[in-house]
């Protein structure tokens, strides 16, 4: 069945945005290098969905990363040391073009605000509706930014498990169209230091302004891409020769490091077969779509050990009355097929003039336990056999291994293309990433946000141990959709896909101060399962991925 969804009768105003942005909980118990992952990753966010023309969702990311660098990261503890100070220092130097862009958005939500006021000045207003009269879907979607009513930026909410195929084709094109731009400056002569230090002095304001479309709505061929893009590219180039230092001589630019493998279907443009299944229960539709948008991440935390622990609750989530809402947010993004070094995403203004086509949001695929809507995550089918693959030594061996699972984001949908493997140090029941500042710095590079972990129990069963509970609490403290997949294949059932719940889970984990390697803790209930139907996460077995192994020997 298509199903599309109308977007909330009324926008929200600013002075609303500007109180759910400030609704987060900063806890000192969370390392500080996972705070600045998570500042990186809401300052991607809030760049992206400015992109895409989502101005209300932007603002809300980039005001609350303002919020965090400014009135909570320097009252932790370990901002008073040099690294710390150092850090949170250079955050704050970049605070002028985050609130230059919110500046810029503020204008647009105000307006969209006022125009739907004055059209609907005397007519009904649906959201006075009694709490008890709305559906669970309705009392979600009036306090989710993301899907905002914008007379600039017309879109419809799609179900994401109803329109798998639409979904992934979407991302493919935008990964596709994006890979091209990237092709094209450094054909164009720029180098790719060059590139990253004009993007972040917001010298290429239409950097990633939307693509033109054509009447069915599909991006225009990728040699157009490549040849705007170069040209572009040139007139930067030229126009601001003497402000910045001068690119490199080489017309060249670096290949992608070599790697495991790469899964890529573009010679047969195939749509993805996957399982239908059952979504939250919301209130009835009205028609049908096509087109998308994305950006991309930082890193994980450290991985720690293991023992076994209480059992996931498998109970099903349907939308529970909205209480306090946590953060939409994330971290996404990679490439389709493209050998070419991705590029972190600094801040950028949205494009000036906003595409008045019609454009597609995909709605909440499932929602906490406190009501915070979490975006689909689609989740290449193959992955976990070559993580397992990978893995195989150390299984035998009966020793753990663990990866990172990085992509990016179009439409409000995640979509997982690049594992990593990270240099790590393995026992029977512990793995820990020895190289994080590596990772990071391939995200950044690949412009990838990280949306959770996977890791095997070699002799163990699919659970999630104590210190597994800690480690993805720091992949959750910023990004409610982050998962952890759990690898047993000695075990039956041989892999899971879990999440903490929230609550109690998450806010139990970042309050426990125990600190021996395995601990039991006192409540039962501490996550779930995240698969699809009735969680968020769907398979896909013809999204492409890419394996990055950052244990093998330097390749530069």
């Amino acid at each position: 069945m298509n199903t599309t969804w109308a977007l909330p009768d009324r926008p929200l105003s600013v002075k609303e945005i500007d109180a759910e942005a400030k609704k987060f909980e900063f806890n000192i118990l969370v390392g500080l290098k996972q705070w600045l992952r998570a500042a990186d990753t809401l300052l991607r966010q809030g760049n992206m969905y400015a992109r895409e023309g989502n101005a209300s969702q932007a603002y809300l990311l980039l005001l609350r990363y303002s919020t965090l660098i400014l009135d909570h990261l320097p009252k932790h503890p370990e901002a008073k040391t040099l690294d710390g100070k150092r850090a949170v220092k250079h955050l704050a130097a970049g605070l002028g073009k985050v609130f230059e862009t919110l500046e810029h958005l503020k204008p647009q939500i105000k307006d969209a605000h006022d125009e739907w006021v004055k059209i609907h000045v005397n007519q009904p207003d649906g959201s006075t509706k009694l709490e008890g009269e709305r559906s669970p879907y309705e009392i979600q979607a009036a306090r989710d930014p993301a899907l905002s009513w914008n007379p600039k930026v017309r879109a419809k909410l799609l179900d994401a498990g109803e329109h798998q195929d639409l979904a992934v084709d979407l991302a493919r094109r935008e990964i596709r169209r994006r890979d091209a731009a990237r092709k094209a400056t450094r054909q164009a002569g720029i180098s790719e230091e060059e590139e990253q230090a004009r993007r972040g002095a917001g010298l290429w304001d239409d950097w990633d302004a939307p693509a033109p479309r054509d009447e069915m709505g599909a991006a225009r061929d990728d040699g157009d891409d490549i040849r705007r893009n170069m040209d572009a590219a040139r007139r930067t180039l030229d126009q601001t020769e003497r402000a910045a230092r001068p690119p490199s001589s080489g017309g060249s630019y670096p290949s992608r490091p070599s790697s495991y493998s790469t899964y890529d279907r573009r010679s047969s443009y195939q749509y993805p077969s996957i399982s239908r299944s059952s979504v939250p229960q919301y209130p009835p539709p009205i028609n049908d779509p096509h087109s998308g948008r994305h950006p991309r991440p930082p890193h994980p935390p450290p991985r720690p050990a293991k023992e076994p622990s209480s059992q996931p609750s498998y109970e099903p989530h349907s939308a529970p009355p909205r209480p306090n809402k946590e953060p939409v947010d994330s971290f996404g993004s990679a490439h389709e097929a493209s050998p070419t070094i991705g590029q972190p995403r600094p801040l950028e203004l949205p494009p000036k003039s906003m595409d008045r086509k019609e454009r597609y949001t995909f709605r909440p695929a499932a929602y906490l336990e406190n009501g915070t809507p979490i975006r689909p995550v689609f989740l290449p089918d193959r992955l976990r056999h070559e993580f397992l693959t990978i893995a195989s030594q150390n299984t035998r061996k009966g020793l753990e291994m663990c990866g990172i699972l990085c992509g990016t984001s179009v439409n409000n949908a995640l979509f997982i293309s690049t594992l990593i493997i990270p240099k790590q140090t393995c026992t029977t029941d512990t793995c820990e990433t020895d190289n994080e500042e590596e990772v990071i710095e391939f995200c950044m590079r690949e412009d990838l946000m990280v949306f959770g972990w996977i890791h095997t129990h070699p002799t163990q069963t699919c659970f999630m141990s104590s210190r597994d509970l800690h480690t993805q609490s720091g992949y959750q403290v910023m990004m409610p959709e982050s998962i952890a997949i759990v690898c047993a294949p000695r075990s039956d059932p041989s892999y899971g896909i879990f999440r903490l719940t929230n609550p109690p889970g998450l806010d139990h984990i970042l309050h426990c101060t125990q600190s021996s390697t395995f601990h039991q803790h006192s409540i039962n209930g501490l996550y779930t399962d995240a698969k699809h139907p009735g969680g968020h996460v769907y398979h896909s077995n013809q999204l492409d991925f890419h394996i990055e192994d950052l244990r093998q020997p330097s390749r530069i």
